[in-house]
């Protein structure tokens, strides 16, 4: 599990994350919704460890976040950003893909038996000795995600990764979703993805505003028609299978 307890986080001198008690449970997969300066690629990059805390706490697995070292924390959390070129370090896709395992994993044999692994699984067969820099936006994404997903982290966010997407990258980022071992967070402003987690919470002005099961959402009091939670819902009606559903509830 990882959890927080009065978490608060900064960024560039100011709060951001405003004293957060927030868990997630290993095995279950969370989406994070909310508007833009909301606080949800903060929160992403302290449950990775890239910022401390300012105050309170992150405790991951009955461990404090600040007594792992960078090994064993990047085991546990990884992180798939939604411009994948803040991740790229190489010039070509094998390397990139294997880069993280250089820094966890010791055994070359291990490394390339792994990388090659993930090749398969993500169809990239055909890139492999290209800049990944140089790639399309959806093949970028999938060699971000590839390059995380290969450290096997137990916990694996994605920050709004399919904002910039195509459908046909988007559909391949969700069937990754689906067959992905790792315990998943997305952080999204797109409501169709709401439903790849069993919990959604909306964060507002750096705090967690709501949260529900996500099989209990057509019933909760708290889509109101004034709510910030509806006004997101509305903006993304076409997206949401559930969304006339929602309204006759209303009523």
């Amino acid at each position: 599990m990882i959890k927080t307890h009065s978490l608060n986080l900064k960024r560039d001198g100011n709060i951001v994350i405003q004293d957060i008690d927030f868990s997630w449970d290993k095995g279950e997969n969370i989406v994070i919704v909310g508007p833009n300066g909301a606080g949800k690629s903060t929160l992403a990059l302290g449950l990775s460890g890239i910022i401390p805390p300012d105050s309170g706490s992150i405790v991951i697995d009955s461990k404090d976040i600040l007594d792992y070292d960078l090994k064993s924390l990047r085991e546990k959390t990884g992180i798939v950003f939604q411009d994948p070129e803040m991740q790229f370090v190489t010039t070509d896709v094998w390397r990139e893909i294997g880069f993280g395992l250089t820094n966890i994993r010791a055994d070359r044999t291990e490394i390339k038996e792994r990388v090659d692994a993930v090749i398969r699984d993500f169809n990239l067969g055909d890139i492999l000795d290209r800049d990944p820099s140089a790639l399309s936006a959806g093949e970028k994404q999938m060699v971000a995600i590839a390059s995380i997903y290969a450290m096997e982290p137990e916990y694996l966010i994605f920050d709004e990764v399919t904002s910039f997407l195509d459908r046909k990258s988007r559909e391949r980022v969700y069937g990754l979703w689906k067959s992905i071992n790792s315990s998943l967070l997305i952080i999204t402003q797109n409501f169709e993805e709401i439903n790849f987690g069993e919990r959604v919470i909306l964060l507002e002005d750096g705090k967690i505003s709501f949260e529900a099961k996500t099989g209990d959402l057509e019933g909760s009091s708290h889509f109101s028609y004034n709510s910030d939670f509806f006004n997101l819902l509305k903006q993304n009606k076409e997206r949401i299978p559930q969304y006339d559903r929602i309204l006759e509830l209303l009523k």
